[in-house]
């Protein structure tokens, strides 16, 4: 049976599409000084909408924002839109993984598993594009930066979760994992 969504749910499923592209556009601007280097912020957008949502709904946000992100900044179908595809499509599953079956994890661990797998999925795709295992040379820097900034945005939906006053605002109800 399919699931229908009340017009307040799409409401919200939308202005976290939008919040996740908006985010994932500002960063693309940002300049780190370490090609591909990012804080990974639309990430927070799609842990919360697993712990809301569920696989699915948080999945089409997902891949929807980086299929319109990459149009929006002109990386559609080049290396840079692989990448993120990649990194996207991995992190997700390890984030849902951590999620729904490693329950000993917090957001923040989640988070941080989320943003090592984005990581090594650019590495993986960079040596499939340059066909050269080189490449993984540079993923120490990707490995501990992504540690950082998947414990910053964790601990930030950590504290999203925990507000019992700013979900209800937000008008989110958690999905129940079973």
């Amino acid at each position: 049976m399919k699931k229908k969504f009340t017009v307040k749910q799409l409401t919200l499923l939308a202005m976290l599409l939008s919040l996740a592209l908006v985010l994932s556009i500002a960063e693309s601007f940002i300049p780190f000084g370490i090609p591909g280097l990012k804080l990974g912020l639309a990430n927070m957008v799609i842990l919360l909408a697993i712990y809301y949502f569920g696989f699915w709904v948080a999945l089409a946000i997902d891949v929807l924002r980086v299929l319109i992100s990459s149009i929006a900044v002109g990386t559609f179908l080049a290396m840079g839109f692989a990448m993120s595809l990649a990194g996207a499509l991995l992190s997700f599953f390890v984030m849902y993984i951590f999620y729904r079956w490693l329950k000993i994890f917090t957001p923040v661990g989640t988070s941080v598993a989320g943003a090592y797998s984005h990581a090594l999925a650019q590495i993986l795709v960079g040596v499939i594009y340059l066909g050269t295992w080189g490449v993984f040379y540079y993923f120490p820097v990707m490995a501990i930066a992504s540690v950082i900034t998947g414990t910053f945005n964790g601990f930030i939906v950590e504290m999203i979760l925990n507000n019992k006053y700013l979900s209800q605002a937000a008008g989110f109800e958690r999905e129940k994992a079973s």
